[in-house]
């Protein structure tokens, strides 16, 4: 029986990742680089600030650089949507006396301001950011910290997320885990290269994790 759903946030339950790519070019070219949404992506995706500064040959231009993406998060972030199946999903969880929680590699103040802004700063038990763990995701700390938390052993829980690290942390954990991806998600994702992490699940609308909850 699944007492609890963990739910990735970008990409998952908002439609926030062509912003990531807006707001990575806007740091890289503060930066004084260049590069096309493919690059950007492969770049910057899953990588912290002073990651990807490295990587560049730039470390001194770290501060420069996060200070730019963040600005350009904080105005960019303000148009990105939920995707059309969150809240009906939500609603239903709810409902059904399941307990929904958020794990996010992003930061704290992030995922907060994108709960306030879609008035679902109470919709959620609780929320887990990076800055909440020591292991980020693919680790499974974060499984392990909501499981705890919630009382409720890894083996009743259903990881939801789009990246590999979603799954490898669900897997790793015990959960059962979902895959959600969508046809848009070629840019940002090889699907086949996802299936390689093994999710129990794979869908392509959220509204189908209903059935996987009743059936689980």
């Amino acid at each position: 029986m699944i007492r609890a759903v963990l739910f990735d946030f970008d990409g998952t339950l908002a439609n926030t990742l062509p912003f990531y790519i807006k707001a990575y070019d806007k740091a890289i070219k503060s930066i004084g680089f260049k590069f096309d949404e493919k690059t950007i992506v492969e770049k910057c995706f899953g990588k912290k600030e002073k990651t990807v500064c490295d990587s560049l040959g730039v470390p001194e231009k770290t501060k420069e650089f996060t200070d730019s993406y963040f600005l350009a998060v904080k105005e960019l972030f303000r148009q990105a949507p939920l995707f059309a199946e969150t809240l009906p999903l939500l609603d239903w969880l709810k409902k059904q006396g399941i307990k929904i929680i958020i794990i996010t590699f992003a930061y704290r103040w992030y995922i907060d301001q994108m709960l306030k802004q879609y008035n679902l700063d109470d919709s959620f038990d609780f929320t887990i950011s990076t800055d909440d763990i020591v292991h980020p995701k693919p680790h499974p700390e974060a499984v392990f910290t909501a499981c705890k938390k919630l009382g409720v052993p890894p083996k009743n829980t259903i990881v939801v997320g789009d990246s590999k690290s979603d799954i490898l942390m669900g897997n790793e954990a015990g959960s059962k885990t979902v895959l959600y991806t969508r046809k848009e998600y070629d840019l940002f994702y090889s699907l086949e290269e996802l299936k390689k992490t093994n999710p129990t699940y794979i869908i392509d609308d959220l509204s189908k994790l209903k059935d996987i909850v009743l059936k689980s």
